[in-house]
C-alpha cells in the first residue's frame, strides 16, 4: 500500500470544516457502520460539525481540525497527521474492524452532515502521496480516492468491500493546483484524503494501551 508514494506540490487543500466544501454528491445512508456526530464551533457564533469513528468503549478517533474545535476531550494528537483521538462514550456501540485496501480497489465513506443524517459515496482508493507544503501531509501520507466528500464528514470513516475500517477522512485536495513535480496533473477524477489505519495503526495501539494503564 505504500510503495506509491509521489511527491506532489500542492498549492491548496481545504480542509472538511465549511459548510461550502464538497467536491461531489453524496448520498444519505440507509445502512452504515457506526459513526458519531461532532459538534464543532461556538453555538449562534458560529457551529457546524464533524464526525468520529468509535475505537474502544471509551474512545474515538477522528481529524485534528474537528477534535480542536469539538467539545470532547481530546487523548492524543498524532505527531504527523490531521488525526487524533478523543474521550466519548461508546459503550452501546459497534466498534469496527481495521483492515486494509490496495490501489484500484473500491471504497465507501461514511460520515455526518450538520442535520445529523449518515451520507455516504462510493470511489477507488488510487494511491498514497506526500504534499511537500502542507504541513498535515509532508511526514503523513495522504490517501488518495476519488469518492465524493463534503463537510462534516471530516474525520468519518473509508472502508472497504469488506466492510473493513481503513481509513479516517481528512480533507479535499484542489486537483487545478496539485501536480507532480515534473509539472505533469494528476490524472483522478477528483482528490478526496484519508489517512490509512494500517499507517495509524501503531500510533493507535500506544496511545490506547497508555489510556487504559
Amino acid at each position: 500500500m505504500y510503495s506509491f508514494k509521489i511527491i506532489l506540490t500542492l498549492s491548496a487543500i481545504f480542509l472538511l470544516n465549511g459548510c461550502a466544501s464538497s467536491n461531489g454528491k453524496t448520498l444519505q445512508a440507509d445502512n452504515h457502520p457506526t459513526v458519531d456526530y461532532e459538534f464543532i464551533g461556538v453555538p449562534v457564533l458560529f457551529f457546524g460539525n464533524g464526525t468520529s469513528v468509535p475505537l474502544s468503549k471509551d474512545l474515538s478517533i477522528t481529524a485534528a481540525h474537528v477534535a480542536k474545535l469539538g467539545y470532547d476531550k481530546v487523548v492524543a494528537y498524532h505527531p504527523a497527521c490531521d488525526i487524533a483521538i478523543i474521550t466519548t462514550d461508546n459503550t452501546p456501540l459497534e466498534i469496527p474492524f481495521a483492515g486494509e485496501v490496495f490501489s484500484g480497489e473500491k471504497v465507501t465513506t461514511f460520515g455526518m452532515d450538520i442535520f445529523g443524517d449518515v451520507l455516504t459515496s462510493q470511489g477507488i482508493y488510487h494511491r498514497d502521496l506526500n504534499f511537500i507544503n502542507d504541513r498535515d501531509y509532508t511526514s503523513c501520507p495522504a490517501s488518495i480516492m476519488d469518492a465524493p466528500i463534503q463537510a462534516g464528514m471530516s474525520g468519518g470513516g473509508v472502508y472497504n468491500t469488506k466492510n473493513q475500517l481503513v481509513g479516517i477522512i481528512t480533507a479535499i485536495a484542489s486537483k487545478k493546483d496539485t501536480h507532480l513535480l515534473n509539472g505533469e496533473p494528476l490524472n483522478i477524477e477528483r482528490l478526496s484524503i484519508f489517512v490509512s489505519m494500517l499507517y495509524l495503526k501503531p500510533w493507535i495501539d500506544t496511545t490506547i494501551q497508555s489510556y487504559y494503564k
